[in-house]
C-alpha cells in the first residue's frame, strides 16, 4: 500500500468549480516492519509554507499536508469530483500535468 503526501499550493478553475492545487512532497510506504516515509528533497518546504501563509493570510509555523490512498485512488475509474478535487487531476503530482506558478517540480511515484 502507497500513499501519497501532498501540500495545498494553491486553486484553479475548471469547467467553473474550484479545484486545488498540490505539490507531491513525497510518500507513506509499508512492509512487514511497518510504516515510512521517503521525502522529495527538492520540494522546498519553506516555498511551500510561503505560498501557503500567502493563500491562507496568516503566519503559521508548519506546513500542511494531505495524505492521498495511492490504492483506493487507482481503483477509480472516474474522478472524484464530487468527493472534491482529484489529486492527480489537479495539476500537480506525477502525472506531469502542472501549470501552476509555483517554482517546484512534481515528482513521481514512489513504489
Amino acid at each position: 500500500m502507497s500513499k501519497s503526501i501532498k501540500a495545498k499550493v494553491g486553486t484553479y478553475q475548471k469547467d467553473g468549480a474550484t479545484k486545488n492545487r498540490y505539490q507531491d512532497i513525497g510518500a507513506i510506504l509499508s512492509n512487514q516492519n511497518g510504516e515510512y516515509i521517503l521525502l522529495n528533497p527538492s520540494v522546498s518546504l519553506a516555498g511551500i509554507l510561503a505560498q501557503q501563509n500567502a493563500m491562507s493570510g496568516e503566519s503559521r509555523g508548519n506546513v500542511m499536508c494531505s495524505i492521498f490512498d495511492n490504492d483506493r485512488q487507482n481503483q477509480n475509474s472516474q474522478p472524484a469530483a464530487s468527493q472534491g478535487a482529484s489529486p492527480q487531476s489537479s495539476g500537480g503530482g506525477a502525472s506531469g500535468r502542472f501549470d501552476g506558478d509555483t517554482p517546484f517540480a512534481p515528482i513521481g511515484k514512489y513504489e
